[in-house]
């Protein structure tokens, strides 16, 4: 593989002209860099991952869903709310790893083996969708979250119009419930509690 230093050098030199890049790097490569740079890059079929950073919009989206998590689980000492900077380790690639916009975990976190950022067992991750990532997202990583046995809900957010898609996990595993939201009037269920679509799309401008 690449050296660290000209994998991170490409990386940038890409994102100049590309909106989406992947770029071939071993496992290690990925975690040198994966703290390091100054945005969220991820690794999934031995590519690191990465659309640069996030507009305004993405990240005003992303602060109302941990507003919303923060005030849904209140005082529950078992769940804790995380950011982007904490990432998820996919079982089905030996070195898979993605960071999503948000992170719920109920319980303990456990960390994969040496590390203190990167977790196995996530309970609920939310994606806001961006129009470089989108495929990706919703054809490669949808799957491979629904592979963790601890996820338990999946929720996409699209920042180009109103428009929700939460999976649920169901009582079968291996199943998981589909619904989809496209009016400020819909009513969603996070861990069984009501959610407004109004409230995710809170002073949001399109």
């Amino acid at each position: 593989m690449i050296a660290t230093k000209s994998i991170k050098e490409t990386i940038l030199e890409r994102l100049e002209t590309n909106e989406f890049v992947c770029i071939p790097a071993s496992e290690e490569d990925y975690l040198s860099l994966a703290f390091e740079m100054p945005f969220k890059i991820e690794y999934h079929n031995n590519e690191i991952i990465t659309m640069g950073l996030s507009t305004p919009l993405h990240e005003a989206l992303v602060m109302n869903m941990g507003t919303i998590l923060n005030i849904l689980f209140g005082d529950n000492e078992d769940i804790m709310v995380y950011g982007s900077n904490v990432g998820i380790q996919i079982p089905k690639f030996e070195g898979g790893y993605y960071m999503p916009d948000v992170l719920v975990v109920k319980g303990e976190p456990i960390f994969k083996e040496n590390s203190t950022a990167i977790i196995t067992n996530p309970y609920i991750v939310v994606e806001v969708l961006s129009k470089a990532t989108e495929n990706f997202d919703l054809s490669e990583k949808l799957h491979e979250y629904k592979l963790l046995p601890s996820l338990q809900q999946v929720i996409f957010i699209n920042q180009k119009k109103v428009g929700v898609m939460n999976f649920l996990r169901s009582e079968n595993p291996d199943v998981w419930l589909n619904q989809d939201f496209y009016t400020e009037n819909d009513i969603m269920k996070i861990d069984g509690k009501a959610v407004s679509v109004k409230d995710i799309y809170k002073k949001i401008k399109f």
